[in-house]
């Protein structure tokens, strides 16, 4: 559905995250004026898609987090 890719910094600002899934999974992210969604993928590290301009990449965030179903929660 969507294509993830490796997180590779493009500035020196930090990443901002304003937002969180239910579980994790998923953060909404800003970085230089771009948003984006990441994801920390096991063994490979960071990953992101939908980045780009606020509307563009808001609408990918709604359909990650409308579609997802999160892990169960370790106790």
């Amino acid at each position: 559905m969507y294509v993830w890719e490796p997180h590779v910094p493009t500035s020196a600002r930090r990443v901002r995250v304003t937002e969180t899934s239910c579980c994790g999974e998923y953060e909404w992210c800003c970085e230089a004026g771009r948003f984006f969604v990441l994801r920390h993928v096991e063994g490979v590290g960071y990953e992101e898609t939908g980045r780009g301009r606020y509307p563009e990449a808001r609408q990918v965030w709604i359909a990650l987090v409308t579609a997802h179903q999160h892990k169960e929660r370790r106790s």
